[in-house]
């Protein structure tokens, strides 16, 4: 969402059935990077520049153990870039790479930090992309994720990276807003069926000489759906930030991101799916929640804030006060209390 002085703030929540133990990860320049894969190496890769995401540490839940990774699905770097990967389960397909080299093939789950370390504008990232080897690569225990590439920059540019029928698609986003399946082209054809929508109150109308008044205000968002599901985040995605005032500043402005982010909650019990064959979750019934949300400003003062469903307090990292030129990776779990991080916590990592 644009301020009026031009900064850019994102907004983004994450909905997962399991819960994961997650991470804050401080990821420097030139840290080299090796694919996930389970049957050998993966692609290697390493880029310019420095970046904070969010990835998963090690977890075990429900009889089940994930190791942690380093890939992030979520995050920005020291250029202003925002990258972001969300599920786009029955649509995702992927290249057909088995004629290439492992060592040459990229998995899904790390397209985000290999765009994070390598590129600084949206556009960079569609030249990148175009002939990068994403190889439908299976990774313990989900297998293989079906995702899509949600991308900003500093400048106001947004986009979508979709693989679909085996070939990559570059989007520009315009609206900014962006869900999960169908593929993004399909939400957009369904704006049309909500072109009614305002956020102004409806007047009154006369029938048979009686005035007949709204019973209340917002008569203009009547129709606005409120389930869920993907298709209607991005409808009240769309009108949300479409119709919300706008900040003079990135400050103001992600007060007013928290808001909109506010009405994409998901607490745990309200959607339910069927428990995975190797899933014991006892008396508890499984389905996806927000496990955390993030605020991200692509101003000249890169910022990341995140919160987690454990905890609402908003955590801060000023990417401006790291030390990108460090050795190693740095990880704090979100489980942890804290409320920044700052170069004197990264100079000694965890």
């Amino acid at each position: 969402m644009p301020a009026r002085d031009g900064s850019v703030v994102v907004g983004r929540t994450m909905e997962y059935a399991l819960p994961l133990a997650y991470q804050v990860v401080v990821v420097p320049r030139g840290y080299p990077q090796v694919s996930v894969a389970p049957d050998g190496a993966g692609r290697q890769f390493s880029g310019p520049h420095g970046f904070v995401g969010v990835a998963v540490g090690d977890s075990t839940m429900f009889g089940l153990t994930v190791d942690a990774m380093d890939c992030v699905s979520d995050g920005v770097n020291e250029c202003g870039l925002y990258a972001g990967l969300q599920y786009l389960p029955s649509f995702a397909d992927y290249p057909d790479v088995s004629a290439l080299p492992r060592s040459d093939v990229l998995t899904p789950l790390d397209v985000a930090s290999y765009v994070l370390a390598s590129c600084s504008t949206v556009a960079e990232t569609f030249d990148a992309v175009v002939d990068l080897p994403i190889g439908a690569v299976p990774t313990p225990p989900i297998g293989v994720a079906p995702l899509h590439l949600i991308v900003h920059d500093r400048a106001g540019a947004a986009g979508v990276v979709e693989w679909t029928d085996g070939v990559v698609h570059c989007y520009d986003n315009p609206l900014g807003v962006a869900t999960n399946s169908p593929s993004f082209p399909w939400h957009l054809t369904n704006l049309s069926n909500y072109v009614h929508l305002t956020a102004n109150d409806l007047p009154p109308v006369q029938l048979e000489g009686m005035t007949i008044s709204q019973l209340s205000y917002g008569s203009g968002t009547l129709g606005l759906p409120g389930d869920v599901t993907s298709p209607t985040r991005f409808i009240r995605g769309v009108m949300y930030t479409q119709t919300a005032l706008r900040g003079a500043d990135a400050a103001a402005t992600a007060e007013v991101v928290r808001h909109i982010m506010n009405n994409f909650d998901i607490p745990k019990g309200l959607t339910r799916s069927p428990s995975p064959d190797n899933v014991d979750t006892g008396d508890d019934p499984i389905g996806d929640y927000t496990a955390w949300t993030t605020i991200i400003s692509l101003g000249d003062e890169v910022k990341y804030e995140i919160r987690s469903y454990e905890d609402p307090t908003w955590r801060v990292v000023q990417l401006g006060e790291l030390d990108f030129g460090a050795d190693g990776i740095c990880r704090v779990p979100l489980s942890q209390s804290w409320q920044g991080l700052n170069a004197r916590q990264y100079a000694s990592p965890p």
